[in-house]
């Protein structure tokens, strides 16, 4: 019995080895590189070039003088003479002249006019004026003094650019101004 049951398991593993073959590999035709084609090399004939002309030796250069040549003195300009007769007609100009305030500012479309851009600003800078005017200025350190005193320095600049009508400089240093008072504020 242990014989069979023996023969029975290596059934399998001898069938499986016998079955088993290396498989050799197909052999396929060579493949034929054609030669390269032949090297052709052409000699270019070049074109004879041009006899040259003997050129004339060039002449010395002129000696270099020993003294300084000395400066001419100044010379009074002469005064022009005055037309005797003015002339006839004055040049024609464009038109009468435009003064700046006649002119429209242009701006973009989302921009204001400049009275509302004036009235912004303004609010701004009271509001920044304000909060100034809120901080006690003895306690303060030197760098807060400091940030204080740049505070108004830069409202003053925002008065004067609406002044000159400048809104955009304006609205920007009269935020800043604002933006430095509310942070000298939470301190």
């Amino acid at each position: 019995m242990k014989k069979l049951a023996l023969l029975m398991l290596l059934g399998p593993v001898a069938a499986g080895c016998a079955t088993a073959q290396a498989k050799s590999p197909v052999e396929r035709p060579r493949l034929e590189v054609p030669p390269p084609p032949p090297r052709v090399i052409e000699s270019r004939v070049l074109p004879e070039a041009p006899a040259l002309e003997p050129v004339p030796d060039l002449p010395a250069p002129a000696p270099v003088p020993s003294r300084p040549r000395p400066t001419p003195p100044a010379r009074e300009p002469k005064p022009e003479p005055k037309p005797e007769t003015p002339p006839a007609e004055p040049p024609p100009t464009a038109g009468p002249p435009v003064s700046l305030a006649t002119v429209p500012q242009l701006r973009t479309p989302g921009s204001v006019d400049g009275a509302e851009a004036g009235r912004q600003i303004k609010e701004v800078i009271d509001r920044a004026r304000r909060t100034l005017s809120s901080i006690d200025y003895g306690p303060l350190k030197p760098q807060s003094r400091n940030q204080y005193d740049s505070a108004k320095l830069l409202i003053t600049q925002a008065e004067d650019a609406v002044k000159s009508q400048n809104y955009d400089l304006a609205r920007g240093l009269a935020e800043k101004a604002d933006q430095i008072a509310k942070e000298l504020q939470g301190r």
